[in-house]
């Protein structure tokens, strides 16, 4: 028997809001670096590829660091830089100037005009939202500053947590946090943007996942697949 949903959950970054690369573009453009979102794009792609490469072993032994996201961000940074020609002297430098913009989170406020009219139709129909995010303590205030935070009944960020996707405790505070008392992961579906952290993260402590694809980065992937969030609804159909 097919378990009904009752709850969704959402990682946020590249999920629910994207940075505005377009700006750090313009702004390495001006270092005499010229640069446009798909260099953005392409790095996303490189640094999600040798995520996979890392961390897919580690989560089939059922064994995850409690932190990972340094090693996403460096992947792709170092393929950034690679791919604009930095000179090696200047690479490191450049890598943390462009860190420096990521750890803005008011970069992250591009809202895809799709998103708040989906996240009311699924409130419409009963279910539960909440958003598990790996973030630096921030971002519930942003998805305040955006206007997504009304659309959820809670907001994890791994920062002020403890403990980071894809390590199975955040999912399960997560759960607990659906009243009345908590709810199983088989009644649990997760969004999120990154094969190994977010799937991976959603296989380890059995909730059922969905993978946004926006740029192309998984093109094989497994489990299923979307491109823009209302394309969840032929998902949960299916369901």
């Amino acid at each position: 028997m097919t378990v009904p949903l009752r709850a969704i959950f959402f990682d946020a970054g590249n999920t629910l809001i994207y940075p505005r690369v377009e700006e750090l573009a313009a702004g390495l453009t001006k270092q005499g670096y010229p640069a446009s979102a798909e260099d953005f794009y392409a790095a996303e792609r490189a640094g999600k590829q040798k995520l996979d490469e890392w961390l897919w072993p580690q989560i089939r032994q059922g064994v995850v660091p409690r932190t990972i996201d340094h090693y996403y961000w460096g992947e792709y940074l170092k393929a950034l830089v690679e791919r604009l020609g930095v000179p090696e002297p200047e690479r490191l430098p450049m890598m943390q100037r462009v860190a420096e913009g990521f750890r803005d989170i008011t970069l992250w406020s591009l809202v895809l005009p799709e998103t708040p009219p989906f996240l009311e139709k699924l409130r419409a129909q009963g279910y539960f939202l909440g958003v598990i995010s790996n973030s630096i303590g921030t971002m519930e205030a942003q998805l305040n500053r955006v206007g997504l935070a009304r659309h959820f009944d809670t907001v994890l960020d791994s920062a002020l947590v403890g403990v980071e996707k894809p390590h199975p405790e955040i999912f399960q505070i997560a759960l607990s946090r659906v009243p009345p008392c908590g709810i199983a992961p088989a009644e649990t579906l997760f969004v999120g943007d990154t094969n190994a952290t977010d799937m991976g993260g959603a296989q380890l402590a059995g909730l059922r996942g969905v993978l946004i694809d926006r740029v192309g980065a998984y093109p094989h992937a497994t489990c299923p697949r979307i491109t823009l969030l209302p394309e969840l609804e032929q998902v949960l159909h299916s369901l």
